[in-house]
């Protein structure tokens, strides 16, 4: 397992909140995958927060994919929120992605953040 990896995580109104950080390689995911299988009862949602996480290693997200068990933990039930929950997420998962930066410095025409706007 990377040396920084770890994991938090907490229940909610039913649902399974994790936020693991560090890098994420193959001992990684396994220990994610275990952390699911024990903590999940069965009921509500699991949402997996990836903000934290800094290199994701392709072993460790195909481990992660591979591993989890879907007769334990539907992974309807399962979701994934920030940039880095695409890489992770297993097919049949749900990927809630922040919504880009704007990268126009506020120029474009159409964009929210025009600062011709403000001025008007």
């Amino acid at each position: 397992m990377s040396s920084n990896f770890h994991v938090e995580f907490e229940k909610s109104n039913g649902n399974l909140h994790v936020r693991p950080s560090g890098d994420f390689d193959g001992s990684s995911a396994w220990e994610l995958v275990n952390l699911l299988h024990e903590q999940y009862d069965g009921h509500g949602q699991v949402y997996i927060d990836t903000a934290n996480l800094t290199a994701l290693r392709p072993f460790g997200c195909s481990t992660f994919q591979c591993r989890l068990n879907r007769r334990h933990l539907p992974f309807e039930r399962l979701h994934f929120k920030g940039d880095k929950g695409a890489e992770i997420a297993p097919k049949g998962s749900t990927v809630i992605a922040h919504s880009p930066k704007c990268r126009c410095g506020g120029d474009c025409a159409n964009c929210k953040c025009n600062r011709s706007k403000e001025k008007q």
